[in-house]
């Protein structure tokens, strides 16, 4: 028997990243999964993309006045807490409403996104992303902290190095590949640095298993990012029983649930890292990650039941007038040829 087709619409950027794949996994068990990548600007291939049995959106969400063109009953959306971002609560709840009357399903990969739609009628399920624990790390019994910094440009050494007592530092990995739009500099790293030992890996792109061998080699790990739609580098990390550092907000805070597992900072925090914690509880953060897996594994099955129940449409005659308010603020990005994309 023919399996029913499934749409996934991706951002374009994911084909390199690949950080879509563990859901594309997933749903290739029941359907035939075909891709649609999306990038801003580019015509959306509504007719095309409404043939298929049912729509699946990572990432991406297209503004409500192109969503309700589809004729699709069945869509989910898996949207990321990083990217959404609203320019006021007001049109934050108007978006929202917008995606109950539309009748769109929800994964839920943060407590930001469960908050965003706790007073709106949309059908979600809430998810904590995990991959198959690998321990392999050489260092855990050390007496030394080498830690694993790739710098995308949004958080700087200098940012969390004060968290440390520099005595307990043995290597600093330092992987320099910005995220798109973001530029580094590393040029004074070495001289401003040099009671530290900083290892550079000078390359703009690693395969995968070069990139693990460096990983693996470190005890600690850096969270790049103040703010993770899933953080696909901590998961790994957490994998490994690596003790991971954070910026105090999603997801970083939701993974780091106790002082064995990592530690939480932001720009108030004054208190250095317990090194202790770092080095002896390398097991428990071993049962933790093999904990949270297995969990992963029996929530990851409610997905495709949720997908396949008709989509619960919400027809509130309240919401229009607000929905008007967007209709215009739509009309005028779409004559001045502004990028329209799910951030409002």
């Amino acid at each position: 028997m023919a399996k029913e087709r499934l749409a996934y619409v991706d951002y374009w950027s994911h084909q390199s990243t690949n950080s879509g794949d563990f859901l594309r996994e997933i749903l290739s068990e029941e359907f035939e999964v075909v891709n649609f990548w999306w990038k801003p600007n580019e015509k959306i291939p509504i007719k095309e993309i409404d043939k298929f049995d049912y729509i699946f959106f990572f990432h991406v969400m297209f503004p409500y006045q192109i969503m309700k063109k589809f004729k699709r009953k069945k869509i989910m959306w898996a949207p990321m807490y990083d990217a959404l971002n609203f320019r006021n609560d007001f049109f934050k709840s108007i978006f929202w409403k917008q995606m109950s009357n539309l009748g769109i399903k929800v994964l839920k990969f943060s407590n930001k996104i469960t908050e965003s739609i706790n007073n709106v009628d949309i059908e979600s399920l809430k998810l904590n992303y995990f991959v198959k624990p690998d321990f392999t790390l050489i260092n855990n019994q050390e007496d030394k902290i080498n830690v694993f910094f790739w710098d995308r440009g949004r958080i700087q050494i200098k940012d969390w190095l004060y968290l440390f007592d520099k005595n307990n530092i043995d290597e600093i990995v330092y992987f320099p590949n910005p995220d798109p739009g973001m530029i580094i500099s590393e040029e004074n790293l070495s001289k401003e640095y040099k009671e530290y030992n900083i290892k550079y890996v000078n390359k703009n792109f690693l395969p995968k298993k070069d990139y693990l061998d460096i990983f693996e080699k470190c005890n600690v790990f850096m969270a790049p990012r103040k703010k993770e739609g899933i953080g696909m580098t901590i998961v790994e990390a957490i994998s490994k029983g690596m003790f991971i550092v954070g910026y105090n907000d999603s997801t970083m805070n939701e993974y780091i649930s106790d002082e064995k597992i990592g530690f939480i900072y932001d720009e108030k925090t004054i208190d250095k890292i317990n090194y202790k914690n770092i080095i002896q509880y390398y097991e428990y953060r071993k049962k933790n990650a093999e904990f949270s897996y297995n969990k992963w594994t029996q929530d990851k099955k409610k997905i495709i039941p949720l997908l396949k129940k008709e989509n619960k449409l919400v027809k509130k005659l309240g919401y229009y007038p607000l929905f008007l308010i967007d209709d215009i603020k739509f009309f005028i990005k779409k004559i001045w040829n502004i990028n329209f994309f799910y951030r409002h």
